[in-house]
């Protein structure tokens, strides 16, 4: 009785999964049907589509085949070497990498530490910088630092400037931890006029960029604590600050600051330098959540800082590209601008353009801050199954920056060759090379990185190999993002300041 209730059950079963294996069937050839069909359909439209009745040319190319893409020339401007107290024997640039808060901040722990190597005259390292180059944000970090010049300035203060003071005293720190994404995003959907406009959400971030980064609010907080006859007009940062044209009377008071864009359409890296501007003749803008027109723009030298800095940061898919107004063509007068990061995630490339048209250092140093997270790329991998159409597709959107990544310091040690510059590297890789001290497998995060901050801010030169592999996998665990917590914060600080007292030696012999 048994034996036939267990085999006729055992009939059951096959006969549900003969069912289940027929309807499989049935629905795929009932989808094979349905796609046949719709290739069908489909084929005729395609077809018309594809078949031009007229070709409309358009040959007002911007940029021919074959032709250089614009960089600046450092010709027009008076040189940054003429400000005073600097050494013109030596020119420095610095090029700051993308990589949202994690690079803003490591970037600026870097500024900081370079301000406290001494060199002749009673200056620094940081003072005889005399180009910044950035892309992303790494632009925060360069951004903050002319802010705080600027401000010295602005205040007329009498004292020496510190970029210490400014940044824990002055608000570089918290705005540095501030979060540049999340509050965009709500004020913008809050916004009625983003709605009916081409405002978006990437015009609240260059607000929000404008307010804090290169501080308006903080010079319009000390203008009104002035007399009424004493306060200046407010204004935003501009371009003119930090670029003073070769027949104009002012004197060079700031280090020249280029942020970085990508060109949407042809891929090619735009520097945000009025020579640069005044190529692709821009004729309108977006500032502050307003549209400026070619009648309200006299010259390039007036674009406002904080554009640039925007575009250069405008990650593709979560922030919206920079749209800016050319009066070059009559039929295609909008320029798109989005991340620096897709042409040059370094800024080395600007960074070297402005080294080589300055006539007057005799030596030339770059200094290449890379806080690039994805550390050694795997070769092998632990499955053994192809990867998946959607792993494929997305492997392949970042595909040309990883492999220029992994020739990266080759190209550019080349390359500086080439120009006859020091290359002088600045990256997390720099915390375990020449270190084969074996990481633990398991690294509690919370935990290690309590520990790693009191061991830097106690006795910075002394830390172990191991601590220095710890320290590295807690660099790379900071995600790229426009927000970043106090830990992770201070934790890229002190890389940055570690990073640098590892290579005191190298940077101060070119001083020397």
């Amino acid at each position: 009785m048994n034996y036939e209730l267990v085999t006729m059950n055992y009939e059951l079963v096959t006969m549900n999964y003969e069912l289940i294996a027929i309807n499989f069937i049935r629905f795929s050839k009932i989808k094979k049907f349905m796609f046949r069909n719709s290739l069908y359909l489909l084929l005729p439209i395609l077809l018309l589509s594809a078949c031009n009745r007229y070709i409309h040319t358009h040959r007002s190319h911007f940029i021919q085949q074959g032709e250089d893409i614009p960089t600046p020339d450092v010709s027009h401007y008076k040189s940054p070497q003429l400000r005073e107290g600097q050494n013109t024997d030596i020119g420095l640039a610095i090029a700051i990498s993308g990589g949202g808060a994690r690079a803003a901040n490591f970037g600026m722990g870097i500024l900081l530490a370079l301000e406290e190597l001494g060199v002749a005259n009673e200056s620094n390292v940081l003072n005889e910088i005399d180009y910044l180059s950035s892309v992303s944000g790494g632009g925060f970090a360069a951004g903050a630092y002319i802010n705080a010049l600027h401000f010295h300035k602005y205040t007329q203060d009498a004292g020496t400037f510190s970029l210490r003071k400014a940044y824990y005293e002055g608000g570089i720190r918290e705005d540095l931890n501030r979060s540049y994404l999340t509050p965009v995003i709500a004020g913008w959907l809050a916004s009625p006029k983003a709605w009916v406009t081409h405002l978006d959400e990437g015009d609240a971030l260059e607000k929000s960029i404008d307010n804090h980064i290169l501080g308006y609010l903080k010079r319009r907080q000390y203008n009104l604590s002035l007399k009424q006859k004493d306060r200046e007009e407010m204004g935003s940062l501009r371009l003119g600050d930090v670029f003073v044209a070769r027949e104009d009377e002012r004197p060079v008071l700031y280090p020249m600051f280029v942020a970085n864009a990508t060109n949407y359409h042809s891929m090619a890296i735009v520097p945000f330098t009025p020579d640069i501007m005044e190529c692709y003749q821009i004729s309108g803008y977006s500032h502050r959540r307003k549209r400026y027109h070619d009648n309200e723009i006299d010259n390039p030298y007036d674009i406002p800082l904080a554009i640039g800095l925007k575009a250069s940061g405008s990650f593709p898919v979560a922030i919206s590209n920079t749209t800016m107004e050319s009066a070059y063509d009559d039929e295609k007068s909008f320029l798109h601008l989005t991340d620096g990061g897709i042409a040059d995630n370094i800024g080395y490339k600007t960074a070297l353009e402005l080294l080589e048209t300055d006539p007057l250092p005799r030596e030339k140093i770059l200094f290449i801050v890379d806080a690039d997270n994805w550390g050694t790329r795997p070769t092998f991998s632990h499955k053994e199954a192809a990867a998946s159409s959607v792993k494929m597709a997305t492997k392949l959107t970042f595909s040309s920056i990883e492999t220029r990544y992994v020739l990266l310091r080759k190209e550019l040690k080349e390359t500086c060759d080439l120009y006859d510059i020091e290359p002088v590297f600045f990256g997390f890789q720099e915390l375990i090379k020449d270190n084969y001290a074996e990481p633990p497998a398991k690294i509690h995060t919370k935990k290690e990185s309590t520990r790693i901050l009191h061991l830097l801010r106690n006795d910075l030169e002394n830390i172990s190999d191991i601590d220095l592999q710890i320290l590295y996998e807690l660099c790379l665990n900071v995600a790229t993002k426009y927000s970043i917590t106090t830990e992770e914060q201070e934790l890229m600080i002190w890389a940055g300041r570690k990073v640098v007292a590892m290579q005191k030696e190298e940077i101060l012999h070119h001083f020397q």
